[in-house]
C-alpha cells in the first residue's frame, strides 16, 4: 500500500498539479506503480486472511492501522470525486445549498481547478444533506491553515480514515463478541485488502461514511437492536441514497415478526430523514440520481454497457448506442427489482437478508450502466454477517480484482472481463445452495438431505 501511495505522488512531482490528466505520460507511469501496489495488497490480503488467526490482536491491528494510514498518505490518482466533494463543502460553508447553487458559481475558487469535467461542476450534488454539513467542515478546518485547499484536501480525507478506522472498531468488536472461527479473516479482508484502504481514505470518497453506518447497522442488527439498527440506516440515507434499499428490505424482516414493531421503526427512520431534508427542504432535488438509475444515455462507465456504447459510437452508430443503452439500462433495472422483490419475500433473518442484498449489489455492479469500482465498498460489510467461507473468499477475490483494474487504463474491456468471471461464479455458488450444500455459522460445511445433494453434484 505504500507503494501504491508513492505512485500517487509521482504523478504530482512530474505535473506539479492536484488536476489528474488521465491522458498524461505521468499519468500512466504513476498508475502502473499503484496499480502494482494495489496488486500485491491484495495478493497479500487473500494469502493472510485464512491464516489470521495465528496472529495476535495486536499484530492485526498494527498492520490494519498502517494499511490504512498508507493508503490515507496517497494522493488523488484514480478519481476527482474528492474535488467535487469539497467543491458541495465549500457551497454549503458559504451557506449554499448545493442542490440549488452550482459549483460553477465559485468561480475562479481553487476548489473548482482541480475538477476533471466541466460536467460535474454544472451539475447539483446527488448526495444527502447531512453529506454537505460534513464536508462544509472539512473547508471551514483548511480554511485557517497557509493553504485552504490543501487543508481542507487532508481535512476531508482525515474524516475519511476517521469513519473507516471507527468502522473496523465497530467490526472487531462484533466478530469478537461473535466467537466466529472466521473473524480474523473477515478483519483481515476489510482492514487489510486494498479497496476500502485505496478508495476511501487514499482517493477521499465519501462511501467512508457509508461504510461506517453500513457496519454500524449490521452489527446492531445482528444483536437485535432494531431501534438502533434502523438509525444508523436512516442516517445513512442522509448521506449517500443507495441504502434505501436495504433499509426497506429491513423493515420489511422486522415486519414478519411484528408489524406494530415494523411501523414505529419506519416512522422512526421518517423522523431522521424529514429533520435532514427540512434544512435544504426548498432546494433538495433529485436530479442528480437519474444518470444513476439509466435517465441519461450519455452516462456510462466501468461496464459493459460501457464497451457497447463506446463500440457502436467509434462505429458511427450513435442512434443506435442511444438505443443499446436504454435496452441494457432498462435489462439491468429490472434484474436489480427482482432481486430486491424475491429477497423481501424470502429473506426469514438477518444471514437471508444480507445474501439477498449482496446479490442484489451484484446484480448492480454487474449490469448498472453506471458504475465506480468505489462502489463495491457497499458490499464488504456484509462478510460480518455471511457464514459461507466460499461467499466470503469470493467477494474478497472481487473485490482485489476490481480495484487491481486501476493498474492499466484498458477499461471497459478489463471490467467486462471480470464481470464475466464474476458472474459465473455467483452461478457456480447459486447452484451449490441449490444442491443442498449449506454453512454453519461457524463455517462447517452441512449438507442437508445429503442424496440428492450428491447425485445433483455428480
Amino acid at each position: 500500500m505504500a507503494l501504491a501511495a508513492a505512485g500517487s505522488w509521482c504523478r504530482y512531482a512530474l505535473e506539479r498539479t492536484p488536476r489528474i490528466d488521465t491522458r498524461s505520460v505521468p499519468f500512466l507511469l504513476a498508475s502502473a506503480v499503484s496499480g502494482a501496489g494495489l496488486i500485491v495488497t491484495g495478493l497479500c490480503s487473500l494469502r493472510l486472511a485464512p491464516r489470521a488467526s495465528r496472529l495476535s490482536r495486536r499484530a492485526l491491528w498494527g498492520w490494519a492501522l498502517a494499511v490504512q494510514l498508507c493508503g490515507f498518505l496517497a494522493l488523488a490518482l484514480t478519481s476527482s470525486d474528492v474535488f467535487m466533494n469539497l467543491c458541495f463543502g465549500a457551497l454549503s460553508h458559504q451557506g449554499h445549498s448545493p442542490y440549488a447553487v452550482l459549483a460553477s458559481s465559485l468561480g475562479d475558487s481553487p476548489f473548482v481547478a482541480p475538477v476533471i469535467s466541466e460536467r460535474w461542476i454544472h451539475a447539483p450534488s446527488p448526495y444527502g444533506p447531512f453529506f454537505h454539513r460534513l464536508a462544509s467542515l472539512a473547508v471551514a478546518a483548511g480554511s485557517g491553515t497557509a493553504s485552504p485547499w490543501w487543508g481542507s484536501f487532508w481535512a476531508f480525507k482525515a474524516l475519511m480514515l476517521a469513519c473507516v478506522l471507527s468502522a473496523l472498531f465497530i467490526a472487531a468488536r462484533h466478530l469478537s463478541a461473535s466467537r466466529t472461527g472466521a473473524a480474523a479473516e473477515v478483519f483481515v479482508v476489510l482492514a487489510m485488502g486494498p479497496l476500502i484502504a485505496w478508495e476511501l481514505p487514499g482517493q477521499g470518497h465519501n462511501d467512508g461514511l457509508l461504510i461506517l453506518f453500513l457496519i454500524a447497522f449490521l452489527a446492531a442488527a445482528a444483536r437485535g437492536r432494531d431501534a438502533l439498527a434502523v438509525v444508523a440506516l436512516a442516517t445513512g440515507i442522509c448521506i449517500k441514497y443507495s441504502l434505501a434499499p436495504l433499509l426497506a428490505l429491513y423493515l420489511v424482516l422486522v415486519a414478519r415478526a411484528s408489524i406494530r414493531r415494523a411501523a414505529v421503526l419506519g416512522l422512526l427512520s421518517m423522523l431522521i430523514l424529514g429533520g435532514a431534508i427540512a434544512t435544504e427542504w426548498h432546494s433538495i432535488n433529485l436530479r442528480a440520481l437519474a444518470p444513476i438509475v439509466g435517465g441519461d444515455a450519455g452516462r456510462h462507465a466501468h461496464s459493459l454497457t460501457d464497451l457497447v456504447c463506446l463500440v457502436l459510437n467509434q462505429l458511427g452508430l450513435h442512434a443506435a448506442a442511444v438505443h443499446a443503452y436504454r435496452m441494457l439500462s432498462a435489462a439491468s433495472m429490472a434484474l436489480c427489482l427482482g432481486v430486491l422483490a424475491w429477497t423481501a419475500v424470502r429473506a426469514r433473518s438477518l444471514t437471508e437478508l444480507a445474501r439477498g442484498y449482496l446479490l442484489f449489489l451484484m446484480a448492480m455492479f454487474l449490469t448498472a450502466p453506471w458504475f465506480q469500482p468505489w462502489y463495491c465498498a457497499w458490499a464488504l460489510p456484509l462478510l460480518l454477517v455471511e457464514p459461507d467461507p466460499r461467499w466470503r473468499r469470493f467477494l474478497a477475490v472481487y473485490m482485489v480484482i476490481t480495484v487491481a483494474q486501476w493498474a492499466a487504463p484498458l477499461d471497459p474491456v478489463t471490467t467486462v472481463a471480470a464481470d464475466v468471471w464474476a458472474a459465473s461464479q455467483l452461478w457456480r455458488l447459486l447452484k451449490a445452495r441449490s444442491a443442498g450444500i449449506v454453512f454453519s455459522a461457524q463455517a462447517e460445511p452441512v449438507l442437508e438431505d445429503p442424496e440428492p445433494a450428491l447425485a445433483k453434484l455428480g
